[in-house]
């Protein structure tokens, strides 16, 4: 009984790699998968600048006729571009010792140290922001656990900590994914020509990492730029009334929802919709221009320069300057990101109490860890079946087209996350031909924000594979979805699960695009910014924040597990 099943199910396979192996067929379904990105995926996240050009009359009126839009716009913009640009070169400044030490050295616990880096990815932004404010703001109406900082008033430090915690861990893993792909050969060379280990590392390796730099500036920008329910919690925490570009797209929004939920003095109502798309398409152009311009100076900018100081740079090469270097980079890493990261924790265990469980609404509460699990696994299941081909289109196939794709590949990305929310629900709500609710906006803008994860980490996967391997597969008869199947999939599969946890703890955690498109939505994250917010159930918003990060660090667990085991077979 059992051979024969077997045997139906080889010849099920067989048809169905028959079947796909048609040239018709094949091309029909890579011109859907580019149908797919192009419309549902890419011109939504830019719908809003074809907006703003057909609407820039009613822009005219609503916004550069009213000084208190163009007071709060300017305001917002000064927030969002300095804290990211101060926040990249911190990054850079101390991400660099870190991903050096651990590529090129050898320790113990170097492998517990490579998932405490890892851990803050797991944090939901909106449970971020509180920990952070806990631990380093003065907090009025929320009493901070022992041991907080808490002499931070400014909207602004209080900005590029929060950021620096949120951004750091993309930066570290950025660049010690490039540090591993640079042979270590021409530094030994140097050393042995007499130089020092900093003077061959600052002249030798430093040269050929620039698209590492490159890559970990666009990362920080993107994601400093793209924060919002992280910002708005943080800023509520310590009593603020500033806002970053992203957080007032989302509280416009709301107004422009429920004009009685957040007044704004000297703004009309019918002047918001024009506001918030004139706003968003700012962020969507300086998000791009920062990007660019960061990758230009990141490789065009001659460093490290090329005269060397032999006397200075041997002193700092030997004795203790080198342990101190670590360990100040590392005291770093666990003052400014790890502990405020987790503090949280300290306030759920010295905030316990029956009072605040008996007045939570553990219905509310469920539904939105459903809706969040919902609306993640929805999008990551999508982007995986669509994104690999999207993969395989732009890396295996060597024409102009596959070029310009990979290339619009990463707008979702660089994008803020308000602004690409809004222009989603713009874009599904001018549409006369799909009916759309609630749950579809919110699931066509978490497709559309994590989209490129998929792609990029599998188009990663695929370079790392010889073609000559697919080429010989095919010279002995195989079709392409045998080939794939036995040749390309058992290689790339780490990189496609890889881009799918970080695709669903992605869209877990997301809150901007979720409060532009659908303020109104249940997801987990904007329960937590409405706890904060509105209802001042902090311990409530510290609790739904854990169950998060349990979900998320149990997948990527799973996923390094499942790397070890595979590397040791």
């Amino acid at each position: 009984m059992l051979q024969r099943d077997r045997s139906q199910l080889e010849r099920l396979v067989i048809r169905i790699a028959n079947f796909t192996s048609k040239p018709r067929v094949n091309t029909a379904w890579y011109s859907f998968v580019v149908f797919f990105f192009v419309l549902l995926v890419l011109l939504p996240t830019i719908f809003v600048l074809g907006y703003v050009i057909l609407e820039f009359t009613a822009i005219q009126n609503s916004v550069f006729s009213n000084q208190e839009i163009q007071s709060q716009i300017l305001s917002a913009l000064f927030y969002s571009i300095s804290v990211s640009i101060i926040v990249s070169i911190f990054d850079l400044i101390f991400g660099l010792p870190i991903a050096w030490t651990l590529v090129r050295k050898e320790f113990r616990f170097k492998s517990l140290l490579n998932s405490f880096i890892e851990l803050p990815l797991a944090v939901p932004t909106a449970g971020l922001g509180f920990s952070v404010a806990l631990f380093w703001g003065v907090t009025p109406g929320v009493e901070s656990p022992i041991f907080a900082v808490q002499f931070i008033r400014n909207a602004l430090p209080m900005l590029i900590l929060f950021h620096f915690t949120t951004t750091f861990p993309y930066v570290v893993r950025s660049l010690t994914a490039i540090l591993e792909e640079i042979d270590v050969t021409l530094e030994v060379a140097a050393r042995t020509c007499g130089a020092s280990k900093f003077t061959a590392a600052r002249t030798v390796t430093l040269p050929m990492f620039r698209s590492g730099v490159a890559t970990a500036m666009v990362l920080s920008l993107a994601k400093s730029l793209s924060d919002t329910g992280g910002v708005v919690v943080l800023l509520s925490t310590i009593g603020s009334a500033a806002r970053t570009g992203t957080t007032l797209i989302s509280d416009w929004k709301r107004a422009h929802q429920d004009p009685e939920m957040i007044p704004f003095e000297g703004i009309p109502y019918d002047s918001l919709l024009p506001s918030m798309a004139f706003l968003a398409a700012i962020m969507i152009g300086i998000a791009i221009t920062l990007v660019f311009v960061a990758k230009i100076i990141a490789k065009k900018a001659q460093l490290p320069f090329r005269k060397v100081y032999p006397s200075f740079e041997w002193a700092v090469s030997e004795g203790k300057a080198p342990q101190m270097r670590q360990i100040i980079a590392f005291g770093f890493l666990i003052l400014f990101v790890i502990i405020p990261s987790f503090f949280l924790v300290a306030y759920l265990i010295q905030g316990a109490s029956l009072a605040a469980l008996a007045s939570a609404n553990w219905e509310l509460f469920g539904q939105s860890i459903f809706m969040t699990v919902l609306v993640a696994s929805v999008a990551t299941v999508v982007n995986v079946v669509l994104g690999v081909p999207m993969a395989i289109l732009i890396a295996r196939k060597s024409h102009t087209f596959s070029r310009f794709l990979d290339a619009l590949v990463d707008i979702p990305y660089v994008v803020p996350s308000s602004a690409l929310g809004f222009s989603v629900g713009l874009f599904w709500a001018f549409q006369p031909v799909i009916p759309v609710n609630e749950l579809f906006f919110v699931i066509m803008a978490h497709i559309s924000m994590t989209f490129p994860f998929i792609v990029r980490n599998t188009v990663g996967g695929l370079e790392e594979l010889d073609t000559a391997y697919e080429d010989v597969a095919r010279t002995l008869g195989a079709k392409p979805m045998q080939t794939f199947r036995e040749i390309t999939f058992p290689v790339i599969k780490f990189s496609i699960i890889a881009g799918a946890i970080m695709s669903f703890t992605r869209s877990v955690g997301e809150t901007g695009a979720t409060l532009a498109v659908s303020p109104t939505s249940t997801t987990a994250p904007v329960f937590i910014v409405n706890l904060i917010k509105i209802d001042q159930n902090y311990f409530l918003a510290a609790l739904t924040t854990i169950i998060l990060i349990l979900i998320s660090s149990m997948l990527i667990f799973t996923l390094r597990a499942s790397i070890s085991r595979a590397k040791r077979k």
